[in-house]
């Protein structure tokens, strides 16, 4: 099969998922997500215990998306109401 073919078998089946991290994916600590976020580093790890917020587990360290704490964050976002 040519390379690049979508049929062919990878070492990294879940790459061709949809959604997926590829190797440009920014990857932060649970203390980076605190700082970005501005709470304490028990409160990332409290949403990240309650899967509120996605995370990957890197051999025995939890690691967090950067584009998953954003898109976290715009879902927390309270619309005004305006009348």
């Amino acid at each position: 099969m040519p390379a690049g073919d979508d049929n062919s078998p990878t070492p990294y089946g879940s790459l061709k998922i949809p959604g997926c991290f590829g190797a440009d994916a920014e990857l932060l600590t649970a203390a980076e997500v605190a700082k970005l976020l501005r709470i304490s580093t028990s409160s990332v790890r409290r949403l990240q215990q309650r899967r509120r917020i996605p995370f990957l587990k890197v051999g025995g360290s939890i690691r967090f998306a950067k584009r998953d704490v954003i898109s976290y964050l715009a879902r927390q976002r309270t619309e005004t109401i305006d009348k």
